[in-house]
């Protein structure tokens, strides 16, 4: 009877360790989805980026180089925020506690979704402008 409670109760450890595993790995690719599509807009952003670093250089009226500037601003924080995300994230976190790893992805996932808005944010209205611009 003891080897059956015994084996039972490593069975349920097993799957128990396994169900928490694939947890994890879910909540870390709902992470790395979300960076992935980040990383498409930032393809967008870098050429809205360069379509308005031409704007500034071949056009000398102040306002469109303050709307210029206000966009390129938006642009710049964007970029800056992702990259600084990409060098805090720690794909690695073996030898920590489930509810630690869970906690931790967790807080991930919520700021790559702020970045993801805010960088979509970004896109759009530096796309808009172009166009108002005819630079597009």
């Amino acid at each position: 009877m003891r080897k059956i409670l015994f084996a039972a109760l490593i069975a349920v450890f097993v799957i128990s360790c396994t169900d928490k595993k694939a947890e994890e790995k879910a909540l870390f690719d709902e992470v790395i989805g979300v960076h992935d599509k980040v990383m498409g807009a930032d393809e967008q952003l870098m050429k809205n980026k360069m379509l308005l670093d031409s704007m500034v250089k071949y056009n000398s009226t102040a306002d469109i180089k303050d709307s210029v500037y206000k966009h390129l601003g938006k642009i710049n924080v964007a970029d800056s925020v992702m990259e600084n995300w990409m060098h805090k994230f720690e794909p690695d976190y073996s030898g920590k506690a489930h509810d630690e790893v869970m906690s931790y992805l967790t807080n991930q996932k919520k700021q790559i979704l702020s970045i993801d808005s805010q960088m979509n944010k970004a896109v759009t209205e530096s796309g808009k402008y172009l166009l108002k611009m005819k630079m597009k």
